[in-house]
């Protein structure tokens, strides 16, 4: 799944059977640090692990998501 926010924070959906979403935002870079946290909650996933890149990053699940579950996230970069 692929979503597109170009702010500093926000929140995506993960779709029922889903288990990763790719953001796209200007802010993020390859050395960013962006926190996300169920803002759902759902009985069988919960957020593994964050990677950013230059302009995205991807969000990845533990598991396969029973419903629809949604993440918030904050991107951080140095000097903010």
């Amino acid at each position: 799944m692929l979503r597109q926010i170009n702010k500093i924070n926000g929140a995506v959906n993960i779709a029922a059977a889903g288990s990763s979403v790719v953001v796209t935002n200007s802010y993020a870079t390859a050395s960013s640090t962006v926190f996300a946290i169920p803002q759902t909650n759902d009985a069988t996933c919960a957020v593994k692990n964050v990677v950013p890149a230059g302009g995205s990053f991807t969000i990845t699940m533990t598991a396969t998501c029973t419903a629809e579950t949604r993440v918030g996230f904050f991107v951080v970069n140095g000097g903010q």
